[in-house]
């Protein structure tokens, strides 16, 4: 018997999405996203992000420090020797040579966890499993990341913006506010940029017409819109059928 929840394909049902399903009901558990190669995980718990872990080695601390340059190669190597011949984690062997402070440390894991979380959103394969339960609740560096802005930020950070205009639909879809809209607008950390996009939302203009107005850049349009769609405050307007009575 499986012991996850949800299971599904990243191109059918996008990340974002998962990421707000999740956040509507918060559920805490694990999400894991897995493809050749490696997986990565996110720890969720009171509709917060709190970890992110990664078993690829471009991911690893070191790594990550390196290619920030963070520590030189010179520390990295040190570094490896040490835990090697120790058993010591990668960061407190930085720590004992010199190459980073303790709060230094604390910075860097915390922006390498996060980088981890935002690399994600450039996944477009892999499948997505849930495991509903409480993960990393003892774990030192947490993030608590409000899992609305996540999704917000993680949307911005998509390379290519042909996935999020797939994603919302055709040009023609007409979008309009949500019943909640106005309940939710407050509570959701949105730019003023994000604001004013929201605005030209009104039920009468269609997906082309919205990228046409924007006084932003078409791709940071459709980003932002496709995140108001998941966050749920758009929706795409029901077209429907008008009804004749008979006889009228």
């Amino acid at each position: 018997m499986r012991d996850y929840i949800y299971e599904g394909d990243i191109i059918e049902t996008p990340l974002p999405e998962v990421l707000q399903k999740i956040n509507y009901y918060r559920v805490p558990g694990v999400l894991s996203a897995t493809c050749e190669g490696g997986r990565k995980d996110i720890f969720i718990s009171g509709g917060e992000v709190i970890f992110a872990s990664s078993t690829f080695d471009d991911d690893r601390l070191g790594e990550f420090l390196l290619e920030k340059k963070k520590i030189t190669q010179e520390q990295y190597d040190k570094s490896v020797d040490l835990l090697k011949s120790t058993g010591k984690r990668q960061g407190k062997a930085l720590i004992e040579i010199g190459a980073l402070s303790p709060q230094e440390l604390l910075e860097n894991v915390k922006e390498q966890v996060v980088a981890i979380v935002w690399s994600l959103f450039e996944w477009n394969t892999g499948t997505i499993t849930f495991k509903v339960g409480k993960f990393k609740e003892d774990e030192l560096i947490k993030l608590n990341l409000d899992t609305r802005f996540v999704i917000l930020e993680g949307i911005k950070k998509i390379s290519d913006p042909k996935r999020v205009v797939k994603w919302l639909g055709k040009k023609e879809d007409v979008f309009e506010p949500s019943e909640n809209a106005l309940i939710l607008l407050p509570t959701i950390p949105l730019s003023t940029d994000e604001k004013r996009i929201f605005r030209f939302v009104d039920g009468r203009r269609t997906l082309l017409m919205l990228l046409e107005v924007s006084p932003i850049d078409t791709s940071s349009t459709a980003k932002i819109l496709y995140a108001l769609y998941v966050l749920g405050l758009i929706k795409k307007r029901e077209t429907g059928i008008i009804k004749i009575k008979a006889g009228s």
